[in-house]
């Protein structure tokens, strides 16, 4: 099933053209053909797995002891309040691994797809945003989301996602959407969101990793590799320069100078938009 399927009769570029990276979005009963990823079932046989990443919380405190590797087990915490995330669960299950491939094709980029199973009145993880777009599969059982749209760090990325998001700060309005069984909800990377479940609740969030200009940057880099221009070495500047300060700040500024006007003519040529087009999507496949 991919996301055009879950769209119905809104079309995958309208969608893109007024929601995808711009607004929450959400419909009801278009998922039911997922439901049966995520079940109890289907999270005990991947949490029995070796190399399954299993991560405990309550109300957004860590569990101190180990992940659960049974089905007793998750039981037991289950009924302790805690909520039980399976991350990168595509890793262990076909049927998700698909799906992903799926998500990964409309736009590539990378696709992970968590799970989830919280306890009748209790949340996993406070107010948090993501450096994804996520998009959100109710499989089982009802929970409210809660968003509100990030003024405090737009745009952010995986690398520099803070320990402290400062939710505080926030200043934009709340809004809530209540997901049944078979519902689904985008929603925008770095949107602020949690999400409180009515009873015994299971859910797939699937994280596509948007392209940014850092993409750009990483692959310019690999053909910079092969250019004499940006492999010429730079003065020294420890204690065996050659030249005072002064000096030595001129030579970088010029050195520099040429560097960043061939930059400038790299980025500018329509070649490389379209050589990086393509090998994001070469990329993706190849990840998926």
């Amino acid at each position: 099933m991919n996301l055009q399927a879950l769209l119905g009769d809104l079309s995958l570029s309208q969608f893109v053209a007024d929601y995808y990276q711009r607004l929450p979005y959400s419909a009801a009963a278009l998922a039911q053909p997922l439901c049966g990823l995520g079940t109890w079932e289907a999270l005990a046989a991947i949490i029995a797995q070796e190399q399954a990443d299993v991560l405990v919380c309550r109300q957004n405190e860590r569990y101190q002891g180990p992940p659960p590797c049974t089905e007793q087990e998750a039981a037991r915490l289950i009924g302790e309040g805690f909520t039980l995330l399976v991350r990168h669960a595509e890793r262990h299950d076909e049927r998700l691994a698909r799906l992903a491939g799926e998500f990964a094709a409309d736009f590539a980029a990378p696709v992970n797809i968590h799970m989830y199973a919280t306890p009748a009145g209790q949340f996993g993880f406070g107010w948090h945003y993501d450096a994804e777009e996520v998009f959100i599969v109710q499989t089982a059982g009802r929970k409210e989301y809660s968003l509100r749209k990030n003024t405090v760090n737009p745009w952010p990325i995986e690398e520099s996602l803070p320990a402290n998001m400062r939710y505080e700060r926030e200043i934009m309005p709340l809004a809530r959407c209540e997901l049944a069984a078979g519902d689904w909800l985008y929603i925008p990377s770095g949107y602020w969101h949690m999400a409180a479940s009515r009873e015994l609740a299971h859910s797939l969030a699937i994280g596509v990793q948007p392209r940014t200009g850092i993409d750009a940057l990483d692959f310019l880099r690999r053909r910079l590799l092969d250019s004499l221009l940006w492999r010429q070495r730079l003065p020294v500047a420890g204690r065996a320069a050659a030249l005072d300060e002064q000096e030595l700040a001129e030579a970088h500024q010029k050195l520099l100078g040429s560097l960043a006007r061939d930059l400038q003519a790299q980025l500018a040529d329509p070649k490389f938009a379209a050589q990086l087009i393509s090998h994001l999507r070469v990329e993706t496949k190849g990840n998926a």
